[in-house]
């Protein structure tokens, strides 16, 4: 070690109860930091995948949708197909998957539970870009198997208005009287449905869905789906509202493809329809979800997901293109990205408060050490020797900070973990509590602290450093 460490370190042991105190200050500065990055960072994780399932990282819609039917129905896009495969031909390493969307209502439960709405989701079961994350949140059940009752020639009933004039009066329940030899359709629902309709959502349960099988237009078909797994993003609002499906089975109910049956018409209302069975299309769908490349530092998820809607829009320039973030900003306006900011700028005013304690802490130490440092300098000690003396006690303190604020955050944490902290949400669901720690954040939250403290020491050490040794003998006498 060489004198200016030795000198350095020995002057820390010292004076160990006026170091320590900045350390433990600086040290729970640090672990702050550390805590409300890592919960920024898991609640980012939890809403960008919850809004992934629906957009993945990029999706192609048709030029009349806007981001509010992205929780709804898209207009159809005939060619949807042929458009996921230029996607893949065109932009090397994005996968594209065709999705078929629509919009339902289901009825009352035994608990007497109003009728509510959900968002039906159509993807491939095999092939869809987010099929395997969407596997990995299935909380009860299971997820769709190639021997489900898919297209096994089920009846919806449809109901096609004739306006202008009033909607006919539904019965839940009603058409699926008439087909009641049909297979339900297999749906998987946000377990944060069933803690509002627990009477009516539940695994093994069956339900009549009314759903509007036009995006534009009032056209409805009735049918029935039985759920076989609830899934969990951990953003309960969107769990609640959207449900996944087959998209064949979607295809079949929004009639995409060759269709033949029976019709009654009623004078006034208009007409019924049921269909047994129906070739469906699976070029046709209502939006195209695009997976890109993950970057290879994941320091700027916004930034990037700009650059994958740039792309995907130089490949499809006549549709419309929406980015995981855009959805994310009208479901809950720019409040992340502000409370993002905020945070990282009161952790920046905290560090500046503790590198203003340092310094001040600094020079009351030179102040008292002018003796010292007068006699050195008068034994030959050279101005750096002075100033690297005070500059490593700055860099000790700076590194046990750090280590020991990423111990205390990393103990905060599993013991947060360990009991399993959640507030209370929307319907008596819960949000749970998580870290997700990045080795990014762990280099700022030891660099940092080093680094503010050898900046706070150096501009004491320095002017120290320069002074000559009979000032500085003189100045250490006034001090006593």
């Amino acid at each position: 070690m060489s004198i200016s460490k030795s000198f350095a370190w020995s002057e820390i042991k010292e004076h160990k109860l006026i170091y320590t105190v900045i350390i433990f200050v600086i040290a729970l500065t640090m672990a702050s930091f550390l805590l409300e990055n890592a919960y920024i960072n898991y609640m980012m994780q939890v809403v960008n995948e919850t809004v992934k399932n629906i957009t993945s990282d990029a999706i192609i819609t048709n030029p009349d949708c806007d981001v509010r039917d992205l929780y709804g129905t898209e207009t159809t896009i005939e060619n949807a197909g042929e458009i996921a495969r230029l996607i893949e031909e065109r932009l090397p390493g994005y996968k594209a998957s065709v999705r078929v969307t629509a919009q339902a209502t289901y009825g009352i439960g035994a608990k007497n539970e109003s009728a509510d709405g959900c968002t039906l989701q159509g993807i491939d079961i095999n092939n869809d870009v987010m099929v395997e994350e969407l596997k990995k949140k299935i909380v009860a059940g299971r997820f769709f198997r190639e021997d489900d009752p898919i297209l096994r020639g089920h009846t919806p009933l449809y109901i096609k208005v004739k306006g202008p004039g009033y909607l006919p009066d539904i019965v839940y329940g009603s058409g699926q009287r008439l087909l009641k030899k049909d297979e339900p359709y297999p749906v998987i629902v946000g377990a944060a449905a069933a803690k509002v309709h627990p009477s009516v959502i539940a695994v093994g349960k069956e339900l009549d869905l009314y759903i509007s099988a036009a995006a534009r237009g009032t056209n409805y078909a009735s049918v029935r789906v039985k759920i076989i797994g609830l899934y969990e993003s951990g953003t309960p609002t969107i769990d609640a509202m959207i449900w996944f499906i087959p998209a064949d089975s979607l295809r079949e109910i929004k009639c995409y493809g060759e269709i033949e049956g029976k019709s009654w018409n009623i004078p006034g209302i208009g007409s019924f329809q049921g269909f047994n069975p129906i070739k469906i299309d699976r070029n046709m769908g209502d939006a195209i979800i695009v997976k890109a490349p993950p970057p290879p530092v994941s320091l700027d998820p916004i930034g990037h997901s700009e650059e994958v809607k740039k792309k995907v829009q130089s490949v499809v320039p006549d549709l419309k293109v929406f980015s995981w973030h855009d959805l994310l900003v009208y479901g809950a306006g720019s409040m992340q990205d502000v409370v993002t900011i905020l945070l990282w700028g009161s952790m920046g005013v905290t560090l500046l408060l503790c590198g203003a304690a340092i310094k001040y802490v600094m020079d009351s130490i030179i102040i008292r050490k002018m003796r010292e440092i007068g006699s050195l300098k008068a034994f030959g000690a050279r101005d750096r020797v002075i100033f690297k003396i005070f500059l490593y006690q700055g860099m000790f303190i700076g590194f046990i900070s750090g280590v020991l604020g990423i111990f205390l955050a990393i103990l905060v944490m599993n013991i947060v973990n360990w009991y399993g902290v959640s507030m209370k949400f929307i319907a008596g669901t819960q949000l749970r509590i998580g870290f997700v720690v990045n080795w990014f954040t762990v280099v700022i939250a030891v660099v940092l602290p080093v680094v503010l403290s050898i900046l706070a020491a150096s501009i004491p050490a320095k002017r120290a450093a320069m002074l000559p040794p009979v000032e500085a003998l003189r100045r250490g006498e006034m001090s006593l």
